[in-house]
């Protein structure tokens, strides 16, 4: 009975439409930078490539950039609350996904599990583009499984805010400003959040500040950016059957200097910054039990040349080096440097046929050099049908946490050998009409080396897990994605995927994360304007873990308009599903929040 609810809300859904429609859009039209560094104009016509914009992160349930990507096809979020959550994609880990900033490396070089830990509100953000499948060739290590690319808004001015209250005494506030005119064009934002949390030991506080600012200087833009952000949360279970407690800090600055999107040649340098901060206590009662206090520093840049041959020919070759350093309590002193040559190459063009060239050269100072290429291709045999297909070699370096890292339920192995993996995709998209998009993609990787976390099967909860190097793992999938703009006045968005996995090795091991991904997953969400202003966003999703029961939990936003006024109702796991989050602990229940969001100005 508990699931009754769903049949009226449909049938409100699929009512008479009313004079407002949800906007839409086309993929291959979008300006798209994670997907090529030759051009931002052909990366999706060849990747599996997915862009949650500002109108759909304005329409979802939830306040953060992890609930969005809830909902994103390929995406597993391992959330331990919503201060702290890691980001899988296509049945990788966590350390698998490269996540950036416009375009800024912003993935931790301590441990993945704060890769998520950025200094972005939610209603900073223009679009988020995910990048599914192998990216080495374009980014280097970490990006096995994919690349997350968060771009945030420019050059808007007026005054936006958000104020919002609900379950498990979560309150939040949000405000952010843009000023300036054609020549210098500058955003401040700031963003706090509070709750109790979901069960005993999950409480949270988070803080986030902002400042970016564009300059024209001639027919370039001088752009600079500054955050930070602070997150304060109990983490209790996560680390083993221990009431444990955590403050991370996060501060970021990068400068670059950007030519016309339309240049024939540009040479483009960017130089960035990355501090991250965390204090763990691993009995919050008792502090001095056992506390580790870590501080990474990433420094570097790159710099990438893009000349535009001959009509459809697009070229680009680049550097980057990075210096990573560490000190730790626990982990020691540690310094390493990377370094890496590049070249892509873009021909042809929308609507005929595209291919995506890749090359790079990595250099790591503990593990030598590595040699990731990339093929890609797209055809259109008819107006209406892409046909796609990519391959390419990926790499990742163990992380110092993998190597160094001993408490009581987690030993770390100094002798750990990279991941390596290939990687190839086959998709067809389907597009008859502006409003309706059908694609299918199937995938393959194979991964040797593969790092997991495991301790052996049947043993006590308290058994410490080990790094340790599964010698091989084949992941083999299937995705699928159907899209309505305007179907019975809504918008429809119907995903299913499938992921079988082979490890031979990990026989007689119980996994942490790498051998535990979502198997099943089917979702479906529908954005309906009902009269009078309203909006009703729905959300649901069927899942199932390797080594689990499967789940289905389902998200509703109901939301009134009036100006630049949006006053909201968000009902999160409205069916109370009862599954395990990340640590095997209960995953939060059914909560309800509500929100006022104005805007003032353009």
């Amino acid at each position: 009975m508990r699931q009754s609810w769903i049949v009226p809300l449909f049938t409100v859904l699929i009512a008479p439409a009313a004079a407002a429609q949800v906007p839409r859009y086309t993929l291959d039209t979008l300006h798209v930078s994670v997907g090529s560094r030759a051009s931002a104009a052909l990366p999706v016509a060849t990747r599996s490539v997915e862009v949650i914009d500002a109108d759909e992160l304005a329409r979802a349930p939830g306040a953060t950039i992890a609930d969005a990507l809830v909902w994103a096809q390929g995406v597993d979020l391992l959330a331990r609350s919503p201060a702290q959550a890691d980001l899988t994609l296509r049945g990788g880990t966590f350390e698998q996904v490269l996540v950036l900033v416009d375009g800024v490396r912003m993935s931790d070089v301590q441990t993945g599990h704060f890769d998520l830990d950025l200094a972005v509100p939610l209603d900073e953000v223009e679009r988020i583009e995910i990048l599914r499948g192998p990216a080495s060739a374009l980014y280097g290590a970490d990006a096995v499984g994919g690349v997350i690319n968060v771009v945030t808004r420019r050059g808007r001015s007026g005054v936006t805010g958000r104020i919002e209250g609900g379950s498990f005494g979560t309150a939040g506030l949000s405000l952010s400003g843009g000023f300036g005119d054609d020549a210098f064009q500058g955003r401040i934002a700031g963003d706090f959040r509070r709750s109790d949390g979901h069960r005993p030991g999950t409480d949270y506080r988070t803080y986030q500040a902002r400042a970016a600012v564009d300059a024209r200087l001639g027919e370039r833009t001088l752009r600079v950016d500054a955050a930070h952000a602070a997150r304060d949360f109990g983490a209790r279970d996560f680390y083993a059957p221990y009431p444990s407690y955590e403050e991370t800090r996060t501060t970021t600055a990068s400068l670059a200097w950007l030519a016309p999107q339309d240049a024939r040649f540009s040479v483009e340098p960017r130089l960035s910054v990355r501090r991250h901060d965390d204090d763990f206590i691993l009995v919050r009662d008792d502090p001095d039990l056992y506390r580790n206090v870590h501080t990474s520093w990433q420094l570097g840049g790159e710099v990438v040349a893009r000349l535009t041959a001959a009509p459809g020919l697009r070229l680009a070759a680049g550097a980057e080096a990075y210096r990573d350093l560490l000190e730790s309590t626990n982990l020691g002193d540690r310094r390493e440097s990377r370094a890496a040559l590049f070249a892509e190459g873009v021909a042809g063009g929308v609507g005929r046929a595209v291919l995506n060239a890749g090359i790079r050269a990595d250099w790591h100072s503990e593990y030598g050099s590595f040699l990731a290429p990339s093929l890609s291709a797209a055809l259109w045999p008819a107006a209406p049908l892409r046909l796609r297909a990519s391959a390419g070699r990926a790499f990742r370096a163990p992380t110092w946490t993998e190597r160094y890292y001993r408490d009581p339920a987690n030993i770390g192995d100094p002798e750990l050998q990279p991941e390596r993996s290939w990687s190839a995709e086959l998709g067809a998209d389907f597009a008859p009409t502006p409003g309706l998009r059908l694609g299918l993609t199937g995938f393959i990787h194979a991964a040797d080396h593969l790092i997991d976390w495991v301790r052996p099967e049947g043993s006590p909860a308290s058994t410490p897990s080990r790094a340790m190097n599964v010698e091989e793992a084949t992941f083999r999938g299937i995705e699928f994605e159907a899209v309505a703009a305007d179907f019975l006045g809504a918008r429809w968005t119907v995903r299913a995927s499938a992921l079988a996995l082979d490890a031979p090795e990990a026989a007689g091991y119980t996994s942490k994360y790498a051998l535990k991904p979502l198997t099943r997953t089917a979702s479906l969400a529908v954005d309906r304007p009902l009269p009078g202003g309203f909006l009703l966003s729905a959300r649901a999703l069927h899942a199932r873990r390797r080594g689990e029961s499967a789940y289905f939990r389902s998200d509703v936003r109901l939301a009134y308009s009036h100006r630049q006024m949006r006053l909201y109702v968000d009902v999160l796991n409205a069916t109370d599903a009862k599954y395990l989050d990340v640590v095997g602990a209960p995953a939060p229940g059914r909560a309800a929040y509500i929100g006022l969001a104005w805007q003032h100005g353009r």
